[in-house]
């Protein structure tokens, strides 16, 4: 072959390996973005649980030793890539929620984050006081009346936003949730209901026409309400170690009893390993919380002899839990104190 015929062969072999390079570039940029790149969707999944005692420092008073273990059960939000995202899509026992659903449009991730671990925070006082009350301390707690919902379409709509505080209504000061829902119970249709009302540290003065909300002739605000706590006296210091990294309300239940055996001459735990999850009100009802079946699973990895969880949610947690895993429904801390003595090894 001359030199004249071997150089368009020269150039189509490197336009040939050039096409290849540039393929298998493509190729290797499409698998790295499969594996890597986070969908628009999130999955929960199992966090470890953490124990509690370690995260709780009580001075000013004896405390006893934990004959066992008590645990907060929690789960971790991930963004999965998009082979992940086809095989949880595909997987009947994996669930993916829209990550608009999870994180508020407008709200940098960040600063959501942070405002959930607040909310570990404050539920974490609540609980240490619920916790100390019902070991006997001498304990005062300043409540409130908190909207946490505002039914779209009722006589709140407009009126009210989550978040607001009830001080008064009809002139009557309010520190429970029960007040407000005796008065609007009291009320009839058409019927006036003069609040006064927090929000964002200012006080307003507002006005809502009470209705039939069901349609079943209840009168009704359409608001949903919990008596929150505003601020705690304790004749000891209960403080939470910095920096844990947890958010959201559903320790409370565990951290008031764990509060209340360190206090308490009682020994609750009996030598087991004890987890579980709840939000705890002023009034020691356990609320529900999210990612059940996955606080099930991170229970039986964990070794749990018992697992405490809402009593609302216990048909759901029975469903999805591991066989032979222990699992007790509970409204109230009482109830889960009872449950503990009762199921006492």
């Amino acid at each position: 072959m001359s030199r004249a015929d071997a150089t368009p062969h020269r150039r189509l072999r490197r336009r040939v390996l050039s096409r290849s390079a540039f393929f298998a570039a493509t190729s290797a940029l499409v698998a790295w973005a499969a594996l890597v790149v986070p969908m628009p969707v999130v999955e929960v999944v199992p966090g470890e649980p953490r124990p509690i005692e370690p995260l709780v420092t009580i001075e000013g008073v004896d405390v006893t030793e934990l004959s066992g273990t008590t645990a907060i059960l929690t789960v971790s939000n991930q963004r999965p890539p998009p082979l992940t995202t086809l095989t949880a899509f595909l997987d009947r026992d994996r669930d993916l929620t829209p990550y608009h659903e999870v994180y508020p449009p407008g709200i940098d991730r960040r600063e959501f984050l942070r405002g959930e671990r607040e909310r570990f925070s404050r539920q974490f006082d609540v609980a240490a006081a619920i916790g100390a009350t019902a070991a006997g301390a001498d304990t005062v707690l300043v409540t409130e009346v908190v909207v946490v919902e505002v039914l779209p379409g009722s006589p709140a709509d407009g009126v009210l936003l989550p978040g607001d505080v009830v001080k008064t209504a009809d002139g009557e000061e309010l520190t429970a949730a029960e007040q407000l829902q005796h008065l609007t119970r009291e009320a009839a249709v058409g019927d006036e209901l003069h609040l006064t009302v927090r929000r964002n540290g200012e006080v307003l003065e507002l006005v809502a026409e009470l209705d039939d909300v069901t349609g079943e002739g209840d009168v009704r605000l359409g608001v949903g309400i919990e008596t929150a706590v505003d601020d705690v006296e304790l004749p000891f210091e209960i403080s939470l170690v910095e920096g844990i990294g947890i958010g959201g309300p559903s320790a409370g239940l565990m951290v008031a009893l764990t509060v209340f055996d360190l206090l308490s001459d009682e020994d609750l735990l009996g030598h087991r390993t004890v987890v579980g999850t709840g939000t705890l009100d002023a009034d020691g009802r356990v609320g529900p919380v999210g990612g059940i079946p996955e606080k099930m699973q991170a229970a039986a990895a964990f070794g749990a002899d018992v697992v405490l969880v809402p009593q609302l949610q216990l048909d759901a947690a029975r469903e999805t839990a591991p066989d032979g895993l222990s699992v007790i429904g509970v409204a109230t801390l009482d109830e889960a104190l009872d449950a503990l003595r009762r199921e006492a090894i």
